[in-house]
C-alpha cells in the first residue's frame, strides 16, 4: 500500500485488538492522542522546558497504544493483545 499525505498515522496490532474494536475506532483513539499533544500549548510549554518534539510524538504514540490495549481489554478480548502506533506526521 503506497502512503499518502494524507496519513497521519500507522496502527500495528494483533487480532486481540481487531477483533472486539473497529478499524474507524481505532483510527480515533490514536488520532485524538496525537492531535491532543499540541492542544491548549501543551506542545509550547513542553518544548519551552527543552522536551523535544520527537519526545512529544513518542508519548502520544505510547499513550495510544496504552489506550487501544485497555480498551481491548475492557471489551473482553480473548485474544493476546499487542499495539503499537506510529506517528507519520512527527515533527524531528
Amino acid at each position: 500500500m503506497d502512503r499518502t499525505a494524507e496519513d497521519e498515522c500507522l496502527i500495528l496490532a494483533s487480532d486481540g485488538l481487531w477483533d472486539v474494536v473497529t478499524n474507524e475506532m481505532a483510527c480515533g483513539v490514536a488520532r485524538m492522542c496525537l492531535r491532543g499533544r499540541s492542544h491548549a500549548g501543551v506542545d509550547l510549554e513542553r518544548r519551552a522546558e527543552g522536551v523535544t518534539a520527537s519526545e512529544l510524538s513518542d508519548k502520544a504514540c505510547s499513550d495510544a497504544s496504552m489506550l487501544l490495549t485497555k480498551l481491548a481489554l475492557a471489551r473482553h478480548s480473548t485474544d493476546n493483545v499487542s499495539v503499537v502506533v506510529v506517528d507519520l506526521r512527527r515533527d524531528t
